[in-house]
């Protein structure tokens, strides 16, 4: 069987999350499909050039950026006629991929993420192959928790129409695709069309478990130009750590991440907050960290930075958006108010036996349901399955 990957974010290993988890289902995918992957945006990892049978690696052309706030304006107006930000940024990049969707004879052609969906177009209607697109986030419900925290009347506005426009954009989806790909059952409640669940999930080999730390440091990992990630962060250092400081005065706050926005830069600005900027790798950050706090308040699918954080053996804890879709049940403070959060980290800082139970009952839990082995696995069988090549 012959599978055609399309992406636009590059496979890898040391990238943020949606490009690790692409590389875990492609190797899995490449033991039983003969893989073509074309990808523009940069090179995929060894991992993912090893289980392709092809790479095409297709350079495009980057959307300048406005200057002035005049020229954002005008963008922003022009999203709100032609549609979702991110399907407006990713024009480039479709124009670049729809030359391999075209007359395409392979068995399955998988599009990943919902702003290259024009791709389906490109390969026509008399394509007989399954079509798969993968949405490892909803963009209406992110659309939808921006909305909810958005207080400006003219940002609101703006923020409602690109609401109604990514709804229209998950109905095109639901239509045009055979199979959209999700990683919740929350998200998959909220998609129209024909779904199928692939989780997130995480290595587990690699991220070994180290001993809790004594010192009081906390870390946040993730991609620092990702705008829930920001909105979060901003909010947690505003309405959160002030509160853990007033309790635990030597606490620190360690920030870590790729492409960090002048908002987070503004972050490090004392009591105790730092930023680690592209490094090379997130282990020994997580090791040198007693709690690690997922503490997003919009956004949809699930957080690969907390399953990261149990494996290492990292006591967690975050809001319920931020650890939605993970089935979390005691192996994490889940909180949403800032004082009930702020409580919450504080006592796994001061409680040994609490940090404990906490971080052990977390490692337990992604060893049993979140191994990129058994996810892989299940998602070739299911797209054989809908491939009609079981």
């Amino acid at each position: 069987m012959r599978l055609l990957w399309l992406t636009a974010e590059p496979p890898d290993r040391g990238g943020g999350g949606g490009q690790i988890r692409q590389s875990h289902l492609l190797e899995a995918v490449g033991r039983a499909f003969e893989v073509d992957l074309v990808v523009t945006g940069g090179e995929p990892d060894a991992h993912v050039r090893a289980a392709a049978a092809r790479t095409t690696v297709v350079p495009r052309r980057e959307p300048a950026e406005p200057r002035s706030t005049t020229a954002r304006r005008l963008r922003d107006l022009r999203l709100a006629v032609q549609g979702p930000p991110e399907l407006f940024a990713s024009r480039g990049a479709v124009r670049a991929l729809a030359p391999y969707a075209a007359g395409s004879d392979h068995d399955v052609v998988v599009v990943v993420h919902g702003a290259l969906a024009p791709l389906r177009q490109a390969g026509g209607a008399g394509s007989t192959a399954h079509w798969v697109c993968e949405q490892q986030y909803t963009g209406s419900g992110t659309a939808r928790g921006v909305l909810a925290v958005t207080t400006g009347r003219r940002q609101r506005a703006l923020y409602a129409r690109e609401l109604a426009l990514a709804e229209r954009l998950e109905q095109r989806i639901g239509r045009d695709y055979d199979t959209v790909v999700c990683v919740s059952a929350e998200d998959a409640a909220e998609l129209p069309g024909a779904t199928l669940v692939v989780p997130n999930g995480v290595d587990v080999g690699r991220f070994s478990p180290a001993p809790l730390p004594t010192a009081p440091r906390v870390v946040f990992t993730g991609t620092l130009n990702y705008r829930p990630n920001v909105d979060g962060l901003v909010w947690f250092r505003r309405e959160v750590w002030p509160r853990v400081r007033a309790q635990v005065p030597d606490a620190a706050l360690e920030v870590v991440g790729r492409a960090p926005v002048p908002e987070v830069l503004a972050l490090a600005d004392g009591d105790g907050v730092t930023l680690a900027v592209d490094v090379p790798d997130v282990r020994p950050h997580l090791d040198a960290a007693r709690v690690a706090v997922v503490p997003l308040r919009l956004g949809t699918g699930t957080r690969l930075k907390a399953l990261e954080a149990m494996a290492a053996g990292r006591a967690l804890a975050g809001t319920a958006c931020g650890l939605a879709g993970l089935g979390l049940d005691g192996q994490a403070v889940v909180a949403d108010d800032p004082a009930a959060l702020a409580a919450g980290v504080v006592s796994l800082l001061r409680d040994d036996a609490r940090a404990a139970a906490v971080a052990a009952a977390g490692r337990a839990h992604v060893v049993a349901t979140a191994g990129w082995d058994a996810i892989g696995a299940a998602y070739v069988d299911a797209l054989r399955q809908r491939a009609g090549r079981p």
